[in-house]
């Protein structure tokens, strides 16, 4: 069943591709088809009644005070947080592998 048209990226060369969010099974999943990498299906909720109660939520937005980018292409070719955000950051994760030692400046 189809949920939504929104716009996601190929896997593989990052390029904007239009996609589709629909209800299979159960999950929701997001197709998307890029021209020279083919098409990807992907899961995008692993729990369809969850994502549906979730849908239902209004968030409340306002525009940021104090962008760090200026808006300059189309997301997300401008990586950062710009003008067109309609939210702040909400839960920044940081990977922490055996490799680090916790002694970089973030």
């Amino acid at each position: 069943m189809h949920i939504k048209n929104t716009t996601s990226l190929c896997p593989i060369c990052l390029k904007p591709l239009d996609a589709e969010v629909y209800e299979e099974d159960g999950r929701v999943w997001i197709k998307k088809e890029c021209p020279e990498h083919g098409e990807f299906n992907n899961t995008y909720w692993s729990d369809a009644e969850l994502y549906n109660r979730i849908d239902q939520v209004d968030s409340i937005t306002q525009d940021l005070e104090n962008p760090m980018v200026d808006k300059v292409a189309k997301c997300p070719s401008n990586c950062g947080i710009c003008s067109e955000h309609e939210s702040y950051t909400v839960l920044g994760l940081i990977d922490v592998t055996n490799r680090c030692n916790l002694k970089c400046p973030i």
